[in-house]
């Protein structure tokens, strides 16, 4: 508050100085020099100065007390606003006195209500451990009851158990043999059928062996050129063909010269042999014996 007036006082003293100033500055001015003009022209232009200064004067006077009622005003505003800072203060403060009391009263009332807690709780647990207690013996005597009974459950369960793996034993055995008879009655069946079939193949093979080795003599024949020397006389050649029929290469095995030399020149002239269809006959004709006969 005190620097609050020494300010204003210093912002007063500040301004008249500058009043008087202006003021001692218009009066020591010299006079300008002049051309010499009517009494009447210099009596007006000393008056129209003067007038000029009141003015002047008036206006700093005017500014002067603007500031002087602004700074006032901003001196009011400044203690107006320390007062109200200083009745907050004091009403935080009767506000941190009555929070103060509050909180020892529930501190306070919370230590009360912690013993009480803790006491209800220590008689709780003597309770408890009581009732523990109880049952465990209750426990205690309940598991040794139902480890007898669990005892003479599993003497009984084991005894039919036993008695069921015996009879399930005999079962397995029985079932076992006439599995076992089963089994070597289809093996004996499916051997039967396995012989029966293979002899039935052999047949189907070897009649179209037979087969094909007539076509193959009679395509042969068709490139034969055979002359009256040749008759009654054979040659036996062994030929290898590939799968389509294609002759790869013949090889004279023994007989007539003659007559052999004529019956290769005949195969390779024929090319391609009449083959059979079927694999396993076929394999039979991949490399094969053929016996060619001169007859009448």
């Amino acid at each position: 508050m005190k620097s609050l007036k020494a300010a204003f006082i210093k912002s007063g003293a500040f301004h008249i100085g500058i009043l008087i100033f202006l003021l001692v500055g218009v009066q020591i001015t010299p006079p300008m020099e002049v051309p010499l003009m009517p009494d009447v022209d210099v009596v007006e232009a000393v008056v129209v100065n003067e007038s000029a200064i009141a003015e002047q004067v008036k206006q700093i006077e005017d500014k002067k007390q603007a500031e002087k009622r602004k700074e006032e005003q901003r001196v009011a505003d400044l203690e107006r606003r320390a007062k109200e800072a200083e009745q907050k203060r004091k009403q935080e403060e009767a506000q941190a006195a009555d929070a103060l009391r509050l909180k020892k009263q529930q501190q306070e009332e919370k230590r009360k209500a912690e013993e009480a807690a803790a006491e209800a709780r220590k008689k709780q647990e003597l309770e408890k451990q009581k009732a523990k207690k109880l049952e465990e013996e209750r426990k205690l005597k309940e598991a040794e009851r139902l480890k007898a009974e669990k005892a003479a459950k599993e003497a009984k369960e084991r005894k039919e158990k036993e008695e069921k793996a015996l009879k399930e034993a005999e079962r397995k055995r029985k079932e076992a043999q006439e599995q076992a008879e089963r089994e070597r009655l289809m093996e004996e069946q499916l051997k039967a059928e396995q012989a029966a079939r293979a002899k039935q193949r052999s047949r189907m093979v070897l009649t179209e062996m037979q087969k094909y080795t007539a076509l193959i003599q009679q395509a042969v024949q068709r490139n034969w050129i055979v002359d009256d020397s040749m008759i009654g006389k054979q040659c036996r050649l062994n030929i290898s063909l590939a799968t389509n029929g294609f002759v790869k290469s013949v090889r004279i095995l023994g007989g007539d010269p003659n007559t052999c030399r004529s019956a290769e020149t005949a195969i390779y002239k024929t090319e391609t042999l009449p083959v059979p269809s079927d694999p396993d006959v076929m394999k039979e004709f991949m490399n094969f014996n053929l016996l060619m006969v001169k007859n009448e």
